[in-house]
């Protein structure tokens, strides 16, 4: 079309305005702007984009309703039938919102048109239902030579402009989402702005920032602000009072919230230094809570205490928030009146009620395992041993140490007792009833104990060999240690074989006795039975028979603070003759002095 042509509009297109009969808003907008005076490339000026205006031109014209003011009144029936061919195109056309800004319209028809026009009038009222459209990217323009090409092809341009300008302007993408939509796979390598190793830069620098927020958030929490009900779920899941002494953030073993200084029990029974809670990451925000596990640290678990935390309770409302999978006890003790087994290692079993079950601990070096588990309210416990050393002075070694018994609220019983030690054997019974004082009893029988390694222990200036073999009876009472230690009393039967006395030389002080006593040499003796009775202060030995071949003593003796002190009758039998003679034995164990009585 030229963009030189000037159009009036027709007494149909007169009607048209006056009865607003077209309803499709740019179309009677230009209808409203053709005064007969300007021509079509001012008007498209107007609009922004000179092809769009003159497909509306061309629609207005093929209707009828404006017409060259150069032109006959009567188009041609060829005109008009390729003119209809294209109502399809002009209808897509006209459907984009290409209304042009409300203030250039003015503009153009204060410039075009006179202020007493009826249809400027009628063009300004229109104004206010016009919207101005999202401004388009400046494109230059083709140059079209008048008649260059027909009106088809400038209305498929149009056309094709608008939908491009219509065409939704992508946002570009926040550093997030496009993280989310390279992991989901939304982003091709053409989409990718840069080489790829900046987009996993970008990666790892939000991912970096996660992290970091992450980490200052675990640490930075005001937990104190919930360790009031932390005590009161402790309390309620385990039926005893507890007390948390703090709350902080922790790394190691792995990221875990510790409780410092923790205790239980109405009197202090159970000691924690750190329990570090480790949950479930998926069930924080549950409403029930999962602890993958609890850390114990440093605990002084009391014995006595053990039925207590097994006790069932008829409703614990705390197992409904908070459930515990597994309990770890590292370098902690058990606790046995004001004595402990330490370094202890293991696991404890607590139910959904917050009952505990069961224990497992050991000693680093494995030297000693400690188990248990409740049965119908009894505990069943059981003690094994291999080369342990007692803690404690004086120390023992056993070779092998089997126990096992039952453990309540009233006594700790080990039914059946099996010892290795000092090439020898032990078996017996121990009970302790707890009480005000608490109670020791039991029995012990031996075979064939080295008495070289025995006396090491308790009398390390004595020489004394043999293989002891007694059984005794064993009683105390102390709420102490110390004190239970101190009312230790051993009574019952000894006997010795093959055994020798050195620094002591009954025969010597018989035949050839001196004013200032025998010192030094042995005696040797196939067995020695007696009586014995041992306490805190010493042993007694008491119905002494030794007999050794032609040499025989009969009487008593007495080892106290690193001392011997006793009377012997002693008897020497000859070929022809025999001699009977008391001598007594007195002096430290390193130096004793065999005199003869007269």
């Amino acid at each position: 079309m030229n963009e030189n042509a000037v159009y009036i509009k027709t007494e149909a297109g007169e009607d048209a305005v006056t009865k607003r009969t077209i309803v499709q808003r740019n179309l009677r907008s230009v209808l409203i702007m053709i005064d007969g005076r300007t021509p079509v490339g001012s008007l498209a000026q107007q609009f922004g984009d000179p092809l769009i205006v003159e497909g509306l031109v061309g629609e207005l014209e093929h209707r009828g309703l404006v017409r060259r003011v150069d032109s006959p009144h009567q188009e041609s029936e060829e005109d008009r039938s390729e003119l209809s061919s294209m109502m399809v195109d002009i209808e897509d056309l006209i459907s984009q919102p290409i209304t042009p800004v409300a203030d250039d319209i003015r503009r153009a028809h204060e410039r075009s048109s006179a202020k007493e026009s009826p249809e400027i009038e009628e063009f300004a009222r229109a104004l206010p239902e016009l919207s101005a459209p999202t401004p388009a990217p400046t494109v230059a323009a083709p140059v079209v030579q008048p008649g260059a090409e027909d009106v088809r092809s400038a209305i498929r341009r149009a056309m094709i402009s608008a939908n491009s300008d219509a065409a939704p302007v992508e946002q570009p993408a926040g550093p997030l989402k496009r993280v989310f939509d390279l992991f989901a796979g939304r982003v091709s390598g053409a989409d990718r702005k840069g080489p790829p190793s900046s987009v996993w830069k970008k990666v790892f620098v939000t991912l970096a920032v996660l992290v970091g927020l992450a980490v200052g958030l675990f640490f930075f929490y005001p937990y104190g602000r919930h360790l009031p009900h932390i005590e009161q779920l402790a309390t309620e899941l385990l039926g005893q009072p507890v007390h948390i002494g703090s709350i902080s953030p922790s790394l190691f073993p792995e990221p875990s919230i510790a409780l410092e200084r923790l205790t239980a029990g109405s009197s202090g029974q159970l000691e924690i230094g750190t329990v570090k809670l480790i949950p479930r990451i998926s069930t924080i925000f549950s409403e029930r809570t999962v602890m993958r596990e609890l850390r114990i640290e440093r605990a002084g678990l009391n014995v006595a205490f053990l039925p207590e935390l097994s006790r069932r309770q008829a409703i614990n409302w705390a197992s409904r928030w908070v459930k515990v999978e597994r309990v770890n006890v590292v370098d902690s003790s058990l606790l046995l009146l004001d004595g402990a087994l330490g370094g202890l290692n293991g696991t404890l079993n607590i139910n959904d009620d917050g009952a505990l079950t069961a224990l497992s601990l050991g000693s680093a070096d494995g030297a000693l395992k400690v188990h248990g588990a409740i049965d119908g309210g009894i505990w069943t416990v059981s003690l094994t041993a291999l080369g342990w050393q007692t803690p404690g002075t004086p120390s023992m070694l056993f070779d092998v140490l089997e126990a096992t018994g039952t453990l309540n609220s009233q006594r700790l019983q080990f039914d059946k007792l099996d010892i290795k030690l000092y090439d020898g054997y032990a078996t017996g019974r121990l009970a302790l009833n707890w009480g005000d004082p608490v109670r020791l009893d039991g029995q012990v029988v031996t075979s064939r104990l080295g008495l070289a390694g025995l006396t090491k222990v308790f009398a390390p200036t004595l020489r004394l060999t043999g293989d002891l073999s007694m059984s005794i009876d064993i009683s105390g009472q102390g709420n102490e240690l110390e004190a239970l230690q101190h009312s230790l009393r051993a009574s019952g039967k000894f006997g010795v074989q093959r055994g020798q006395i050195e620094r002591v030389d009954l025969v010597q002080a018989v035949r050839i006795p001196r004013a200032d006593g025998v010192r030094g040499g042995s005696t040797r003796f196939d067995h020695l039975d007696g009586q014995m009775a041992a306490d805190a202060s010493g042993l007694s030995l008491s119905q002494m028979v030794m007999e050794s071949g032609l040499v025989g003593a009969l009487g008593t003796m007495r080892l106290s603070d690193g001392r011997i002190g006793g009377q012997l009758d002693v008897s020497l039998q000859g070929t022809a003759t025999s001699v009977r003679a008391p001598v007594s034995i007195e002096g430290p164990y390193a130096d004793p002095v065999v005199k003869l009585l007269h």
